[in-house]
């Protein structure tokens, strides 16, 4: 995955939502789902582009790299970093990267939109440029212009700038680059200028190469359980009232706001750092777990609560 895990980003949305609501922030963030299945266990220790199937450059990857290896080149450091294996195909893999010895270059476009907000003449609207445009150029970006200047001392006119890459057979299909065939587009409802500059930028290249882990995701989840799956039990009362709680409605986020006896959550905290993690990353952990006869899989983030993030360790290997 990401570095960003996408779990931890929705965790963090969530608890930034309550933290709004509350005026107070969450200093741990738990996630419990039911894997009843090896297949639903496989599915949650593994990345992919059957997880996000809209990721065409990422699947492309994935594919390549299990077909003898593949090189990608970024100027941002490696264009894909799983935290756990992938999957091709329902065949599990262990993705791996390197920097390669040499670099390259490529030609990037640095976007600037002049925001006006005046009746002025558009020569097209948003809507009328090609796919490979409106992928790029977001009507986020005006709306974005506009809160500047709603919410500071700012004044229209008003730029937004962003660098983007066309592949060439994209820049062909292109109403943008190499050079604009309009010169000012209605987009979010604001007359909006476009300027356009080529700039050469230096690539390091990575070298992808994939290596097989389990013939299927079902084998891979029986090999977790076999492996890592720990059960749960010796809760007291309060504990276990609270892991029910929790199982039932998906997650907890723990702070001032919440109302769960501080006991509870810390007791049960103890029960999971003291068992290897599956995966763990920066303050988060994940587990899988037995419970009254059920699989979960169960991740918490330890988001302010460094005496328990300091106790995380995971498994020696998958």
């Amino acid at each position: 995955m990401d570095s960003l895990s996408r779990r931890k980003l929705l965790g963090g949305c969530a608890a930034g939502l309550l933290a709004g609501l509350a005026g107070c922030s969450a200093d741990a963030a738990m996630f419990v789902e039911a894997v009843e299945t090896p297949t639903a266990v496989g599915r949650k220790a593994t990345d992919g582009p059957e997880r996000e199937p809209r990721d065409s450059d990422r699947a492309e990857l994935v594919a390549a790299a299990v077909n003898g290896g593949t090189n990608r080149s970024d100027s941002y450091g490696p264009p894909y970093q799983p935290d756990r294996p992938v999957v091709h195909n329902d065949t599990v893999y262990t993705l791996s990267w390197s920097e390669a010895t040499r670099d390259t270059s490529r030609t990037e476009h640095e976007i600037v939109l002049t925001v006006h907000d005046d009746d002025r003449a558009t020569d097209a609207e948003f809507a009328d440029l090609p796919a490979v445009d409106r992928e790029r150029v977001d009507p986020r970006m005006v709306e974005t212009a506009v809160r500047r200047v709603e919410d500071t001392d700012e004044e229209f006119p008003v730029d937004y700038g962003a660098r983007f890459y066309w592949p060439p057979a994209e820049r062909e299909a292109s109403a943008l680059v190499p050079e604009p065939q309009y010169d000012t587009i209605e987009i979010a409802g604001q007359p909006v200028e476009l300027s356009v500059e080529p700039t050469t930028v230096s690539l390091d290249v990575y070298r992808y190469t994939a290596t097989e882990r389990a013939s299927s995701v079902a084998a891979f989840g029986r090999k977790l359980r076999r492996d890592h799956r720990f059960e749960l039990s010796g809760l007291s009362k309060p504990e276990r009232e609270f892991f029910d709680r929790v199982r039932s409605e998906g997650s907890f986020y723990k702070g001032s706001f919440d109302d769960v006896p501080d006991g509870a959550f810390k007791g049960l905290a103890d029960h999971f750092v003291a068992e290897p993690a599956i995966f763990v990353e920066n303050t988060t952990g994940e587990w899988l777990t037995r419970y009254d006869g059920t699989d979960y899989w169960v991740e918490i983030d330890f988001v302010l609560l460094d005496e328990y993030a300091d106790r995380l360790h995971a498994v020696e290997s998958l």
